[in-house]
């Protein structure tokens, strides 16, 4: 398959789906793009044949194909792997925080969470 030439890939969640066309050299994270442009989600995983996608691997080491089926996982928050907590120093502040790093919005952005828990 060359880089240029177009290839279909049908997107489905359980409630929706959409077809989309992607250069065949295009990565996991160009196809999230498209997904998060098109249901306004932003936090997902892609799978394809109960593969987890991981979003720096192109397409095709997932053998994505013309007509090839890719589902998401949609999460109302951050998935587990974008949260950790930080315990900062009593003399700073007393109190825990959820750092949320959504890589997506630091790689565009620049932007770090943090989120009170007590």
């Amino acid at each position: 398959m060359a880089g240029g030439s177009r290839i279909r890939i049908k997107v489905e969640s359980p409630t929706s789906e959409f077809y989309t066309e992607v250069r065949g050299n295009s990565t996991v994270k160009e196809l999230m793009k498209i997904i998060i442009k098109v249901w306004g989600d932003e936090y997902m995983n892609l799978y394809h044949k109960s593969t987890k996608m991981k979003s720096d691997q192109f397409l095709s080491a997932y053998n994505i194909k013309d007509d090839s089926i890719v589902k998401v996982k949609v999460f109302a928050e951050p998935p587990d792997e974008l949260v950790s907590v930080v315990k900062l120093p009593k003399r700073d502040c007393p109190i825990t925080f959820k750092l949320i790093e959504n890589y997506k919005k630091c790689n565009l952005f620049g932007f770090v969470w943090f989120h009170c828990v007590s």
